[in-house]
């Protein structure tokens, strides 16, 4: 089965798209295919991307919150001729290629961020190819003379600047596509220095700037949520284009007497009450001013969001403004008058996340109060963003919306999310904090095998280079070290494929004594207060995981099957029954949950409770769930890769390790449907 089709399976499961925006299948497996061949469909059914056209648009398919630049085959060349058009048609059907048979990434699927990025590199080989028209012993080559002759390769690489992890995909990827499809064999890509740079992890934050970093955060929000309630009217109000400039600008543009001016900036301020809110780091003296000031207001509300909850950048961009929902983790307390004390309490950040998925799946982050708060903050700026715009606060509407628009006309602007480009976030008070010598004492014994004292962006005195991820590192560390997040809990809140990546994302706690908490003179240690919402993720985390469960399972009609699918299917039977009450299946499952005795997570066949690692997951073998006494099998998965699995065997030769390691999933995949649920059915 090809890339892209694939994608978009996961994408019809997960309810994005409805069949009609499936592309074209390959009708033939050599040769190209026909001009009117359709690449890609947006979520109506129109295509965006036909193979003989001269741009193809991808974006239907982007994970990314941010949009992706559309493929243009009529910008390459300032000129057009019988050569320059030769070189696009042979870019084109390469590309074409490595969508539907190159595969790639963690799961086999081509994403299309890394598909356009491919682009940009074969952009630049047909450019490098004609070129050497200059040079009369050469002559304009082509990318088959480029991928097959190590002279020529050798040339593109010494006199192209290009990410080299994406050339050598390219050529894995061209590799992987075959000599019989490509006509010629493509050189090994081991045979050039096309290794990545050496990665290095995050670094986690050290606790005098993390804590900084905290109580900054918090005074500004505390800052912005007096507009809360001002913010969209305020906003609103700059549809007007003359609304917010200074007088003498509002006379040379000719807008009348007294009685026509607007208010300038400091007057419209004053009007909302918003001369609080517009002071400091958010003072603003004109309406040129104001995007800029929208944006440092957004990038606090994001950095508040990743410091307290570990969401990766793009999982909080996708953010849409209906994010917030209400899960009780703790009961209402009661006094023996009747009086409340404690009030019921949790909540949920929803987003999205495609980390390990390929495609654009829900998930819940448990959040504490200020990230609610900081959310209503954002949603306030974006209802007004959205009348600029003229455009529904749906389902689907991005929290961050681009505040551009109030420097645009309104039929110029184009509906977007915010882009945090340095130039607007460097300068804030939150990228001034300066590295001191203690900082690198800390950072050295938070992973001693780094050498920071030799890496420039960490010099005392220096303003600490500060990145969204380290909140997500900084948070996993300061949590484990301080023993009130274990593992599991630290898996489920990341959204970690395994419990191994959340032991790397707190590599070195127990090397540096944390200060989660606040210090104690008397006792002469670091505590937690008691209301701390390190707490609150003890209590959320297993509640949520238990609750999906239980959602996902004893309220699904279908019937389920496999190890503890069976279990919950007698479950089932037993509440319709009235056996048992729903509260005290919830209680055992949660208490279960946060002992570590189960674990839930989607699979390709249904679901899986197993805590711990899974080797067969790991290698991609899920026929194993079968006979997993942890698997949950659910028919409508098991129908859908027994019909994925069928349509990938026609890619294969008969006899080729590939079919037969095919033929023998199907093989097996329907002798459980048999021996089970067509039997159940019957």
């Amino acid at each position: 089965m090809n890339a892209v089709v694939q994608s978009i399976g996961s994408l019809f499961s997960s309810g994005q798209f409805s069949p009609t925006s499936e592309p074209d299948k390959a009708p033939q497996l050599y040769g190209k295919p026909a001009p009117d061949f359709v690449l890609c469909r947006d979520a109506k059914g129109n295509a965006t991307a036909v193979y003989g056209e001269r741009v193809w648009d991808f974006n239907p398919y982007r994970l990314s919150a941010k949009k992706l630049a559309r493929i243009r085959f009529d910008t390459v060349f300032n000129e057009s001729g019988l050569q320059q058009q030769a070189l696009i048609e042979e870019a084109r059907h390469l590309l074409y290629c490595l969508i539907y048979f190159a595969g790639g990434g963690r799961l086999g699927k081509l994403s299309a961020s890394t598909f356009c990025q491919y682009w940009l590199l074969l952009r630049l080989a047909i450019q490098f190819c004609y070129e050497q028209k200059q040079k009369p012993m050469v002559g304009v080559l082509s990318l088959r003379q480029i991928f097959t002759v190590p002279v020529y390769l050798a040339a593109f690489i010494g006199q192209s600047s290009f990410d080299k992890k994406v050339f050598s995909g390219v050529l894995k990827g061209l590799a992987r596509v075959g000599e019989e499809r490509l006509g010629y064999a493509v050189i090994n890509p081991a045979k050039f220095d096309l290794s990545r740079p050496e990665h290095k992890q995050h670094p986690v934050i050290p606790t005098r700037i993390y804590l900084n970093l905290i109580n900054l955060t918090g005074d500004l929000l505390n800052q912005l949520y007096v507009g809360v309630g001002r913010f969209e009217s305020f906003i609103a109000c700059f549809a007007d284009e003359h609304y917010g400039i200074t007088h003498d600008r509002q006379n040379s543009l000719g807008v009348g007497g007294k009685a026509h001016r607007r208010p300038d900036m400091g007057q419209a301020i004053k009007d909302h009450g918003l001369t609080s809110v517009f002071a400091g780091e958010f003072e603003c003296s004109g309406r040129r001013n104001l995007q800029l000031r929208l944006l440092r207001m957004q990038y606090v509300v994001k950095t508040l969001i990743h410091l307290y909850t570990g969401m990766r950048d793009q999982e909080v961009m996708r953010m849409p403004y209906y994010c917030l929902s209400d899960q009780v983790v703790r009961q209402v307390v009661v006094d023996d008058q009747g009086i409340e004390r404690d009030k019921p309490r949790s909540v949920n950040v929803l987003s999205t996340t495609t980390k390990f998925t390929g495609y654009n799946k829900e998930a819940a982050w448990f959040a504490p109060r200020e990230v609610v708060r900081a959310v209503e903050v954002a949603q306030a700026i974006c209802r007004g963003l959205a009348k600029l715009y003229k455009i529904e606060l749906e389902a689907r509407c991005p929290l961050f919306l681009n505040p551009s628009i109030v420097g645009y006309t309104r039929n110029s602007a184009e509906v977007g999310v915010t882009s945090f480009k340095a130039r607007g976030t460097q300068g804030t008070v939150l990228h001034g904090l300066s590295i001191q010598p203690e900082d690198l004492q800390e950072l050295a014994q938070s992973d001693p095998s780094r050498d920071f004292y030799n890496e420039p962006a960490f010099a005392a005195g220096q303003p600490w280079p500060l990145t969204s991820h380290q909140f997500r590192r900084s948070l996993a560390f300061y949590g484990s070290s301080s023993g009130f997040l274990s593992l599991p809990t630290l898996r489920a809140q990341f959204k970690h494929m395994t419990i191994e990546m959340s032991r790397y994302y707190a590599n070195g706690y127990d090397n540096l004594r944390t200060i989660f908490g606040y210090y104690d003179d008397k006792k002469k240690d670091f505590v937690l207060p008691s209301n701390h919402f390190a707490f609150e993720y003890q209590m959320a985390v297993p509640m949520s995981v238990s609750n999906q469960l239980i959602a996902d399972l004893l309220f699904n009609e279908e019937p389920l099957f496999g190890g503890t699918g069976s279990y919950m299917e007698k479950q089932k039977e037993r509440v319709k029954a009235g056996e048992i009450q729903i509260e005290d299946v919830r209680a055992d499952t949660e208490q279960r949950v946060k002992s570590g005795a189960i674990s839930y997570r989607p699979t390709l066949l249904g679901g899986c409770t197993k805590a711990g690692r899974c080797y067969s997951f790991l290698l991609g073998d899920y026929t194993e769930c079968l006979s997993c006494e942890g698997a949950i099998i659910k028919p409508y998965k098991l129908n859908a890769a027994i019909e994925d699995a069928e349509n990938e065997l026609y890619s294969y030769a008969e006899g080729s390790g590939e079919y037969q390691i095919v033929k023998g999933d199907i093989e097996r995949l329907t002798a459980f449907k048999a021996r089970l649920i067509d039997s159940v059915e019957v």
